[in-house]
């Protein structure tokens, strides 16, 4: 397991290393910087069920459907 754990990260200094878009990297860099992840602190942002049905429902009236 380890070893592919160390090809994996191989395989990703590779791939950075020929970045060369910027907004690419900056995403990387803010992808390093995100030191924890808070669980709660993130549900917390969400929306709720309600909220979601309510507007996937008016997404899905507003498409173009063929009858």
């Amino acid at each position: 397991m380890e070893a592919h754990s160390t090809i994996q990260k191989r395989e990703l200094i590779d791939w950075i290393s020929s970045i060369e878009d910027e907004v690419i990297l900056n995403k990387i860099v803010t992808i390093k910087r995100e030191t924890t992840f808070n669980f709660e602190e993130e549900f917390k942002k969400g929306i709720s069920v309600d909220d979601f049905k309510e507007r996937t429902t008016k997404y899905l009236k507003s498409l173009p459907w063929k009858e």
